[in-house]
């Protein structure tokens, strides 16, 4: 029986994973540094996973053998402060990894991001053998630890899982400070008739998907048999990918009255280093990933 921790629990993926995670009698403890506003319906622990003894002490306590790694500072917060976010990002995977190692934990499952490709990379339609030269500290740091996915599997034989996420859509829990966050601010102002100033220009394309999407996709991916896996760092996933004016008229078609202003800002230069649109195609052929909320159906859960 899978005993699962998840480290940055109450960020946009980690409410996600509890739900599904009770819904089919799986246990979770959930840690945050800070507590929940609301009952999750599962173990909960106050832990900042920078603290090793207190991570150690916690999956000791509640014989933790799978580990969902979520803790990051993401790009645009990240580049707010680059020492603080490479630190975060970097040493909480390290002590994760360390942990594992210890308390003989194989399965673990840490995500990457699109914010790894770069210039070099073909934005138009970013393959999953790209060259990678991420130019954030977000992106640095999720390169850097696909790296480390790959090394510390060999090195100790660990089951290290990894996903390269678009930007994710949700509405449950607000944005956590990244650069396609715009997606989801722009969606809940013009909903509630409010205009909203968007910091990216009105024909960047980005690719997104669905929280559901994400949710299920990795559940399906961590249940794979390793041998399966041909990719041994990270897989690229995608749902669909549009721009902040394809979404403004689109919402406007669905009935909203309130503006878009459009005002770029320091995130405008990140998005211009990533993809466009994402070649999933590994991770169809691997293990069968599929998405199934496009732009419609992401807009149906909010205009339903």
């Amino acid at each position: 029986m899978e005993r699962i921790i998840i480290t940055g629990a109450l960020g946009q993926l980690g409410r996600e994973f509890i739900k599904f995670f009770n819904k089919n009698n799986t246990y979770v403890l959930a840690t945050d540094i800070r507590s929940p506003l609301e009952d999750l319906s599962c173990d909960f622990e106050i832990a900042d996973a920078m603290d090793e003894k207190r991570i150690d002490f916690l999956i000791k306590k509640h014989n933790i053998n799978v580990v969902y790694h979520l803790v990051a500072v993401l790009s645009a917060n990240g580049e707010r402060n680059p020492f603080m976010a490479w630190e975060i990002n970097m040493k909480s995977f390290q002590n994760i990894i360390s942990l594992s190692i210890n308390n003989g934990i194989k399965k673990i499952f840490w995500p990457s991001s699109i914010a790894v490709f770069g210039t070099k990379s073909n934005l138009s339609f970013a393959a999953q053998d790209s060259i990678l030269n991420p130019e954030t500290i977000y992106g640095i740091s999720k390169l850097a630890g696909e790296r480390l996915v790959n090394y510390y599997n060999k090195k100790f034989d660990l089951d290290i899982r990894s996903l390269r996420y678009p930007g994710i859509i949700s509405f449950d829990t607000k944005p956590g400070g990244g650069t396609t966050d715009y997606i989801i601010e722009m969606i809940q102002s013009l909903k509630n008739g409010k205009d909203y100033t968007c910091f990216l220009n009105r024909n960047t394309e980005l690719p997104m998907l669905y929280i559901n999407d994400a949710v299920k996709g990795t559940i399906d991916y961590m249940s794979v048999d390793k041998q399966n896996l041909k990719v041994k760092d990270s897989y690229n996933i995608t749902g669909f990918s549009i721009t902040p004016n394809k979404l403004e008229k689109k919402l406007i078609e669905l009935g909203c009255n309130a503006k878009v202003i459009y005002k770029s800002d320091f995130r405008q230069d990140i998005a211009d280093t990533w993809p466009k649109k994402i070649d999933d195609s590994s991770a169809i052929n691997d293990w069968n990933w599929k998405f199934e909320y496009g732009l419609k159906e992401t807009l149906n859960v909010v205009f339903k």
